[in-house]
């Protein structure tokens, strides 16, 4: 090739990407400087689990995170569980998927409630003020300092291809691009903005590596029912400090408001039963059990002396009697401490003593009466504990044939589920409150495993019509319901009371 020609022919292929690159460059805004250091140490984000997909920012003193070399892969009318690894609060999270693909996030205001429209393309926040009120987008009212956002469903018609996500922490504005006023900026208030691609994959198509959902319930039955008893049974009366009180009363356990309650209440007849309280407690034994996966739930607890909730598996029957089969405590609080507990226990920890050989209990400070996201990550060789997507200790199998035939892991075979509402003996938790009613609330719980074919991915009906009300089972109503239940409308749970 001549000089003549190869000087043209590049001065041609500058003159075509320059209008691409400065396309590329205002395609999804942000209003700053992408290569801009973070002003504040205690907002910092280092990453978010989506579906028990572990995404990590390489950069955490940035404000700006272009993940878009990652991919999170899922199919249209799945629902997506996202989970913030942030440090700090009083700041609202937003995400939002370029539906259209036309290189922007069209946001459309949310509606009453904060709820929010199928051609909207902000999916999911955290808290926003609205005329009536501030919101997230499941309709809760909050005051704007939960940064954890709300799970959404992906829109049944999204055709397979690779769509622009964004996940953006910032304080009560929903502009895509950040909040740039003097005294709430984004750059000031130390938020942040993370992109990652969206693969929606075709139906049926599962690649290998990847999570699919495999249990979950959103408890999202009518007020005053009983949980699905196809997934759950209630636990036995035993004499542990967790099962002592264990009742079948329907007033222990119960669904309200598409939330599943367990209380622990004072005994109204202790002439028929002479325990001075009752307690509740369902399981997945013999219904659903597992091996492997990224297990978590949404949950708050009410703090008080005597208080002792738990989250926690046990392996499916036939195994070893305990400790030898294990038990993985996924979350417990005890009494009004504003602290979350998780524990593994085995013949190695709990008989021979070995409990920081390798450490095997982690703790985390949380607001009890808040919502939280509680998680583990089991796989072959460890369990990791999540508390709202943040790391908060690992245990692994050990490397020494000698440990592992004393019982160091045995968490190789199916565990089952366990939600419980207990009070202590005072060993640990102190003595309950015998006229005192103990209450913990399980927004949903979710099992996702890799490299597995989905047996409840679609957990929601589609509500694509914000003027449309729907029945838990999908039946669309003429009108907006006045019976008292649990609705669907506009991909929210709705309770009319």
């Amino acid at each position: 090739m001549n000089q003549f020609l190869r000087k043209h022919i590049c001065s041609l292929l500058v003159c075509l990407l320059l209008p691409l690159l400065a396309f590329a460059q205002e395609n999804y805004p942000i209003a700053f400087d992408r290569d801009a250091d973070r002003t504040r140490m205690d907002r910092i984000l280092n990453g978010i689990v989506l579906n028990g997909n572990v995404f990590q920012v390489a950069s955490p003193m940035k404000m700006y995170h272009d993940l878009s070399n990652h991919t999170f892969r899922a199919h249209a009318g799945d629902l997506i569980s996202p989970s913030l690894a942030f440090t700090g609060k009083w700041m609202d999270s937003y995400i939002y998927i370029d539906k259209d693909r036309n290189g922007a996030f069209d946001v459309v205001t949310p509606g009453t409630a904060g709820a929010l429209t199928e051609d909207n393309e902000l999916v999911s926040f955290s808290g926003l003020s609205l005329p009536d009120g501030a919101f997230n987008s499941y309709g809760e009212p909050t005051d704007l300092s939960q940064v954890q956002p709300p799970s959404f469903v992906l829109p049944e018609d999204m055709e397979p291809g690779i769509y622009m996500m964004r996940v953006k922490i910032d304080w009560d504005d929903a502009n895509p691009a950040g909040r740039m006023d003097e005294a709430n900026g984004i750059i000031r208030n130390g938020g942040a903005v993370l992109d990652i691609h969206l693969e929606i994959l075709p139906d049926g198509e599962y690649p290998e590596g990847c999570y699919a959902m495999t249990f979950n319930d959103e408890f999202d039955g009518t007020d005053g029912s009983q949980p699905d008893n196809a997934k759950w049974r209630r636990s036995n009366r035993y004499g542990s400090t967790w099962n002592r009180f264990i009742s079948n009363s329907e007033d222990v356990v119960f669904l309200r408001e598409g939330h599943l309650v367990c209380r622990a209440i004072p005994n109204p007849d202790p002439s028929s039963d002479p325990v001075p309280m009752l307690t509740g407690s369902v399981e997945t034994r013999d219904n659903f059990s597992f091996t492997y996966g990224w297990v978590e739930a949404r949950l708050k607890t009410t703090p008080h002396v005597g208080n002792f909730p738990a989250f926690w598996m046990m392996p499916q029957p036939p195994t070893d009697t305990w400790p030898k089969g294990g038990e993985i405590d996924i979350f417990e609080a005890i009494d009004a401490q504003n602290t979350a507990f998780h524990t593994l226990h085995s013949h190695w920890t709990s008989t021979l003593g070995n409990k920081n050989n390798p450490k095997s209990s982690f703790s985390e400070s949380v607001t009890q009466g808040e919502w939280h996201v509680f998680a583990a990550n089991w796989t072959e060789d460890a369990i990791a504990f999540y508390v709202d997507g943040n790391p908060v200790g690992t245990y692994a199998k050990s490397q020494n044939a000698s440990d592992i035939e004393q019982g160091q892991w045995p968490f190789q075979h199916d565990f089952y589920l366990i939600l419980n509402q207990s009070v202590g003996d005072g060993s640990w938790a102190k003595a309950p409150d015998t006229a005192f009613t103990y209450e913990t609330l399980f927004d949903w719980v979710r099992v996702f495993q890799k490299d597995a074919v989905p047996t409840s991915i679609k957990s929601l009906p589609d509500t694509r019509l914000t003027n449309d009300w729907y029945t838990l089972d999908g039946r669309k109503l003429q009108a907006e319901p006045t019976s008292p239940g649990i609705y669907i409308h506009a991909q929210r749970k709705v309770a009319i009371k």
